[in-house]
């Protein structure tokens, strides 16, 4: 008997064609990328931190696990709010599909992750590029790349789009946009709650209480303590506070029990303990290191 086959053809929705740039940058707090326009596509997305983007006549918060796009000629340019990590994918593509990707704040969840560190991977392999610097872009390909590997790039990044594509609970920039007046205003709460904290971080100080000596609601100090500084007030305040122990330890003048009163931790098993989570050591492991 002959068996009679159809062919069934395959449909691609996403043709991504060439590569501009994949990058990893680790931004200090205020860094500012001052924009560009260009006649490709590309992508942000922070690991880490959160950003303000300006995009267009657009401006808003992208925190991170959020991943947002540039269509080609739109001017674009960021300011890292806190010290941030953000991946950057500069393609060409003229997928009509792509279109379904403008204008939106993408949260991706665990899948879409799952693309891009194998992207970023291989890309390590396959390119020689150089970071620290997004106005400074020079994608080579190295004499060495692992065979085959433009096309598992161009495959990651299609199958990073369709999973994206394939629901829809992202986020317009209208919904995180914020005018100029308003980001100096968060800029200058952020500001106020650093300088009050350095000052007090000996006292008990809560988030209620906090929000309070600023004038403030408990939702707002959160929301500007996350978007400005890129964590929540508790750990920040516990980073000041442990920085300082560690100065007094090394300065030797005053015992641990002295120390954690100074910071404003009453019990000295609790100060140890925190201590320890924060620096991966006690205050008498890391006191004999200064001696060594």
């Amino acid at each position: 008997m002959k068996m009679e086959y159809t062919p069934i053809p395959l449909v691609t929705v996403f043709d991504v064609d060439a590569i501009v740039n994949i990058s990893y940058y680790k931004l200090e707090n205020g860094y500012v990328f001052s924009g560009e326009s260009h006649f490709f596509w590309e992508f942000i997305y922070v690991d880490r931190g959160s950003i303000v983007v300006t995009a267009g006549a657009d401006k808003y918060f992208l925190k991170a696990g959020e991943l947002a796009f540039h269509c080609p000629y739109e001017f674009h340019s960021f300011q890292s709010v806190g010290a941030s990590d953000v991946m950057v994918v500069a393609f060409c593509c003229e997928s009509e599909a792509m279109h379904r990707l403008e204008k939106k704040v993408l949260l991706l969840h665990q899948r879409e992750k799952q693309c891009l560190k194998p992207l970023m991977d291989e890309a390590q392999q396959a390119y020689q590029y150089f970071e620290n610097d997004p106005a400074l872009v020079n994608l080579r390909k190295k004499p060495t790349a692992p065979w085959g590997s433009d096309q598992l790039i161009k495959l990651y990044l299609e199958q990073l789009f369709i999973c994206i594509c394939r629901r829809d609970d992202n986020v317009r920039f209208s919904q995180r946009a914020i005018t100029s007046t308003q980001f100096h205003q968060h800029l200058l709460l952020a500001q106020q709650a650093r300088d009050y904290l350095a000052a007090h971080y000996s006292e008990s100080i809560t988030l209620p209480s906090l929000a309070a000596a600023l004038g403030i609601s408990v939702s707002q100090l959160k929301r500007v303590f996350h978007e400005q500084i890129g964590q929540s007030m508790v750990r920040y305040l516990t980073a000041l506070r442990i920085g300082e122990a560690k100065r007094l330890i090394r300065e030797g003048n005053l015992t641990f029990t002295q120390i954690a009163e100074r910071i404003g931790i009453e019990s000295i098993y609790y100060f140890s303990n925190l201590f320890k989570k924060q620096t991966g050591m006690s205050p008498t492991e890391y006191e004999k290191t200064l001696k060594e």
